[in-house]
């Protein structure tokens, strides 16, 4: 049996820690997957919604002509109208709020007109705004 002195070498223990690589040495990459081009989506209101005395048939949202500034805007515009409780962080792309907003500013509608849509409607907007954020929670129907 021999005993281990302070003075000698131990073999490393593995760790879960992950190693640096480097991959452009080989030009080595990956591809970031993005999704191909999509049209505008079209929605016909059926009855007609109204709202600040004008009554709207067909909405178009086109989420693909998004750009990050759009994205800083719509976040500028939620935090003038969110009222946060107090001490709280909110994250805008969890809100119900931001994702009306978004939807408006590509549908160039007003944000008050996405938030009075029948719940038929504004779930399925909703939807297209979230996945706009990247969140995989919507499908893509």
């Amino acid at each position: 049996m021999s005993q281990t002195t302070t003075n000698e070498v131990m073999d490393p223990q593995p760790t879960n820690r992950l190693e640096a690589t480097d991959v452009t040495a080989n030009n080595e990459h990956r591809e970031l997957a993005v999704d191909p081009p999509q049209p505008p989506w079209h929605l016909t209101l059926e009855p007609p919604v109204e709202y600040d005395n004008q009554q709207w048939t067909e909405l178009t949202f086109d989420f693909d002509s998004l750009n990050g500034k759009d994205f800083q805007r719509a976040e500028r515009t939620f935090h003038k109208l969110f009222k946060a409780d107090r001490d709280e962080f909110v994250l805008p792309e969890s809100k119900h709020l931001f994702h009306a907003i978004l939807a408006a500013q590509v549908a160039d509608v007003p944000v008050g007109l996405i938030l009075k849509l029948p719940r038929r409607y504004y779930v399925a907007v909703r939807q297209k705004a979230v996945k706009a954020c990247g969140s995989s929670l919507a499908d893509d129907a």
